[in-house]
Order: structure tokens, then C-alpha cells, then sequence
């Protein structure tokens, strides 16, 4: 990392700004469905619904804007967000405390904060750019991506643990605290955005966001990463929304140890992002993305083994989601460079925005499939279903893998069609 960088107070601002926010966001996934589990002794569905809610934005959000954002500032939005997240997170304590508080509003402030948070997303990667010099950018990326992919493995679990200290308003009541401080952080930054460029025509958006897709199908080796991305994304959630109810409701251990079997992932990700430096170099690209992934796949097998509220219990789940972290930081790790060397640098935006929708759009699907798994067949069965799929899904990856050719990562990059 540069000096340059270290020394950008801006963009040091910008990155604490949102650590906050994801710490707050990825908790309120782990919130939100003990709220429903605990608060209103909610059905396996119901949960599922609360988590869907919380992701349906995304397939909405992310294809319209970018295009938005094209044609104004980026700060202002990404301010707002902050504010507006803070504010639909307060209506859960607040209500709370008069008494008010019903499934349906969760369902409703889920769905309002999982669209401000959509929208942020999209809209601090259009920001960041504007911060740095070009020089630094892949570095600035590098510092976000690593806190990212710590965040999405140890911010549920410790939603969880906010759930037993705090209680569930407490907990959300954080997560608001958290966005207001964020959004006092990035009235900070004092370092002006270039001048908006005129946007380009209707037809011509429309092309240009095909792009992206047409270049994602055209490369055998980037549709077959996002593909399995996007089935894994699809069936974890069914088994995480899965392991809430089954750890909470059947075995029934308590929020803050359910928190800590996931927190305890974090371990894995960062001994993933360790071993990743080393792993191509020595093994190839293609044995290293098939046994990250089989790793990731093949852990969470350990959960529905254990059934008891004992240490053991307690100890199995927690290397599950040690191994979980591992392999999927490792694969993510492989799957995104990638992505970076084999893309041309006009197509780098519209392909990660389509790599997004791709990856991200099945988490809602997810969720609602374990919820329903768990309605038909129950908590610890549907687990075992959801598992199942998982691992079937990584057992098509490694078998169109072994047909797929992997190109030289490190020549020029494919071109585009």
C-alpha cells in the first residue's frame, strides 16, 4: 500500500465511515431473524421471509443506480443512505419501547434498510474512485475487500452477541448508532468530486450494461466462477437461515453463543487471506478454486450432526464455520482477481456490476428456500436438505472446472465481444 494512501485523510475518513456501516449491516442479517425467532416465536418461513427482505432489494437496486448515480454527485446519496439507514433502524427501539413493535413492521423496516444499504453499496464503489489517486485505487480496493470479507463473516455472529448483552432493540439500536457516527464521519471529507459528465443516452445504458453480461458468457472460466457463486450464495442462505432456527428454537443455545460459532469464522478468513498470498503459485489456479470451494462446501456438514446444548455442540459449529471462512475467503480471494486480470479495463465496472446481481441477486431466493424447507420437513431436516444441495452444487463446480480452460492470468486480457 502506498504512502499516498496512508497519508489520504479523505479516503481514511471514507474507509472508517464504512466499517461502520458494514459492521452495522452485515449484523442486522443475524438480527433481524433472532428478532423474529425470539420476538414473535416466528415459523422457519417467516424468518425466511424477514432475511428475504433484507436481499430482494438487490435485484432491483443494482440495475438502475448506477445509472442514477451517472447523473449527480455520489456524496450526497451516499450521506443520505447513512442517515436514512440510521433513521429506519431507530423506528425498531423506538416502537419497542411504546409497544408497537409487530412482525410486520419488521418485515417492513427489513426491506427498507436492505434497499438503503443496496443502494450505499453501489454507490460508495462509484464514490471511491474520487478519493484516491489512480494510482492508489487498487490498493484503496485491497483495504475495503479485506475488511469486507472479515465483516460478512464476523459481523452476524456478533449480531448475536449484541442479541444476549443487549437484547433485540439494543442491538438495533447499535446498528442506528453505528450508521449516525458513519454519517458524521463522511461530512468530513472535504475532497471535491469532478464535475458530473454528461449522461449518455437511454439505448446507450442499455448496451453498455449488456456489455458486462456478454463479456461474463463469453469467458468460459469467469461464467463458470460466477455461476457457482451465484449457487452457492443461493443455498448457503438456506442453510444459515436454517442454522438461526435450528440452534435457537431446536438445540436452543443462546443468541450470544450462536453468535460466537459464526463470529469464530472470522479465524478461518483471515488464515484464508494468509495462505491465499501463496496458494496459486504453488498449487495453480485450478486446484486452489476447487479445494477452497469444496472446503467452504463440505464444513457446514458438521452442523446438523450435533444436536445437544453442550460444549461439544458448541465447539463443532464453531470449526464448521472456521473451515466455512477459510474456504470461501480463499475462493473469493481467487475468483475476484480473476475477475481483474482477465477483464478489459473499459469493461472492469459494468462486469462487476453484473457479477454482483449474478452473485448476490439468489440471496433472497436462499433464504425464503430455507424457510420453507424448514416449514416442510423441519428445522434439522431441512438443514440436512439445504447441506445436501450445497454440496451437490460444489461437486457440478468441480466437475465443469476440470473441463474448463484456464487461461494465462498473467498476459494481456481476453478480449472483448
Amino acid at each position: 500500500m502506498s504512502t499516498r494512501l496512508l497519508l489520504n485523510r479523505d479516503f481514511g475518513r471514507f474507509w472508517v465511515s464504512q466499517v461502520l456501516t458494514s459492521v452495522a449491516s452485515k449484523s442486522m442479517t443475524m438480527v433481524f431473524p433472532l428478532l423474529a425467532t425470539l420476538s414473535f416465536a416466528a415459523s422457519p418461513f417467516e424468518v425466511g421471509v424477514v432475511a428475504a427482505a433484507q436481499y430482494v432489494p438487490v435485484l432491483v437496486v443494482t440495475l438502475f443506480i448506477g445509472m442514477w448515480l451517472d447523473r449527480r454527485p455520489r456524496r450526497p446519496t451516499l450521506l443520505f443512505t447513512d442517515v436514512a439507514g440510521g433513521a429506519a433502524l431507530l423506528v425498531v427501539p423506538v416502537l419497542s419501547g411504546l409497544d408497537q413493535f409487530r412482525i410486520g413492521v419488521l418485515y417492513a423496516v427489513a426491506f427498507a434498510f436492505g434497499s438503503l444499504v443496496a443502494i450505499a453499496e453501489v454507490c460508495a464503489q462509484a464514490y471511491l474512485p474520487s478519493l484516491v489517486e489512480e494510482s492508489d485505487l487498487v490498493s484503496a480496493i485491497g483495504r475495503l475487500e479485506a475488511v469486507f470479507t472479515l465483516v460478512v463473516v464476523a459481523a452476524p455472529g456478533l449480531g448475536g452477541l449484541l442479541m444476549n448483552w443487549l437484547g433485540g432493540s439494543g442491538a438495533v439500536l447499535t446498528g442506528a448508532v453505528l450508521y449516525l457516527i458513519a454519517a458524521l464521519i463522511l461530512v468530513t471529507v472535504t475532497r471535491r468530486e469532478p464535475p458530473v459528465l454528461a449522461p449518455p443516452t437511454r439505448e446507450r445504458i442499455s448496451a453498455e450494461i449488456a456489455a458486462g453480461a456478454r463479456f461474463l458468457l463469453s469467458a468460459p472460466l469467469l461464467r463458470t466462477l460466477i455461476g457457482q457463486a451465484a449457487l452457492f450464495n443461493f443455498f448457503e442462505q438456506a442453510m444459515l437461515t436454517l442454522y438461526t432456527v435450528y440452534a435457537a428454537s431446536v438445540v436452543g443455545i443462546t443468541p450470544a453463543l450462536l453468535g460466537l460459532t459464526v463470529t469464530l469464522g472470522a479465524i478461518g478468513s483471515m488464515l484464508g487471506a494468509v495462505a491465499a498470498a501463496q496458494a496459486e503459485r504453488r498449487w495453480g489456479l485450478r486446484r486452489v478454486v476447487v479445494a477452497s470451494m469444496a472446503i467452504a462446501s463440505l464444513a457446514p456438514v458438521l452442523i446438523p450432526l450435533a444436536a445437544d446444548p453442550t460444549p461439544l455442540t458448541v465447539t463443532i459449529w464453531s470449526a464448521s464455520f472456521v473451515l466455512y471462512g477459510f474456504g470461501l475467503t480463499v475462493y473469493n480471494v481467487f475468483s475476484t482477481s480473476t475477475r481483474q486480470r482477465l477483464t478489459p479495463d473499459r469493461l472492469r465496472g459494468r462486469v462487476a456490476a453484473t457479477t454482483r446481481l449474478v452473485a448476490y441477486g439468489p440471496l433472497s431466493a436462499g433464504t425464503l428456500l430455507g424457510g420453507g424447507l424448514g416449514s416442510l420437513f423441519g428445522a434439522r431436516t431441512g438443514l440436512w436438505i439445504a447441506v445436501a444441495l450445497l454440496v451437490a452444487a460444489f461437486v457440478r463446480f468441480a466437475v465443469t472446472v476440470r473441463r474448463t480452460p484456464v487461461p494465462d492470468l498473467h498476459s494481456e486480457p481476453v478480449p472483448a465481444k
